[in-house]
């Protein structure tokens, strides 16, 4: 498979996470890119990435023909969702964290989350209480990969 993981920047723990990621698909035999919104495409924030993320996105896959576009974390996967549903067949996304940011960033992952379904994959049990509908795996690795 194909594969396309985008997300916010190189920092943290969050990438240490998708770099393991990314070691495990290619094991498996995927071919594996990576994107990221702030250190790839210079989008720092949600609001900067609202019209610009899916352009960029689709962009990649009409280039390359993603079998999965796989975001990782709500902020990644809004603007594939709002306004209008972009690669719906092909999006997944991963949540690695409840979101600590504050009410309006929790009630925004809550959205994302319901909105992807069973297209959610959860790092954590507390992330699969709160998305019943989710896939727990905590590598973001799950068995159709």
């Amino acid at each position: 498979m194909k594969i396309l993981i985008v997300y916010r920047n190189r920092e943290g723990t969050y990438w240490e996470t998708i770099k393991d990621m990314e070691k495990k698909l290619v094991e498996r035999g995927h071919k594996v890119d990576l994107l990221s919104r702030e250190d790839d495409l210079n989008m720092g924030s949600l609001s900067n990435s609202m019209g610009s993320l899916p352009v960029a996105i689709e962009r990649k896959d009409k280039e390359k023909n993603y079998d999965i576009i796989y975001t990782q974390d709500w902020s990644i996967a809004f603007p594939l969702l709002i306004p209008n549903r972009i690669l719906a067949k092909k999006h997944y996304c991963f949540f690695h964290d409840i979101e600590p940011s504050g009410a309006k960033s929790r009630i925004l992952q809550k959205i994302v989350g319901n909105m992807i379904g069973e297209k959610l994959i959860v790092k954590t049990k507390e992330l699969k209480e709160k998305f019943p509908r989710a896939v727990f795996s905590s590598d973001g690795i799950i068995i159709t990969l």
